[in-house]
């Protein structure tokens, strides 16, 4: 990651997001293990980057709370936007890549 607006991400919003992310176990597994199958079927590292931030983008969806329209749920939806999700899944896609090469240098010198 180049851009080092907010501890070393994009933005403030990013961080949080990858914070929460890094903060549930069960997310943050779900994501490697999403990242690892596409890893499987692609090899086109952009391509893998782009599902697994759709992915991400689509669980955050989920857990997002119904908020009445309003004052609230305007900087909720604001808030949300700002999230770079491409780049918390870039981090996730660089992860697994390390640990495959790892994994295959391990394998070739045995």
């Amino acid at each position: 990651m180049t851009d080092t607006k907010y501890n070393g991400w994009t933005n403030y919003e990013t961080w949080n997001a990858n914070l929460w992310i890094d903060n549930d176990w069960r997310m943050s597994e779900q994501i490697a293990m999403i990242t690892g199958d596409y890893f499987g079927s692609y090899e086109d590292l952009d391509t893998i980057t782009g599902l697994v931030a759709q992915d991400i983008k689509r669980m955050f969806i989920d857990r997002m709370p119904d908020i009445e329209s309003g004052f609230f749920a305007d900087v909720m939806n604001a808030s949300f936007r700002e999230v770079n999700f491409h780049e918390i899944a870039r981090y996730y896609v660089e992860v697994e890549a390390e640990q495959l090469e790892d994994d295959k240098q391990e394998s070739e010198a045995e």
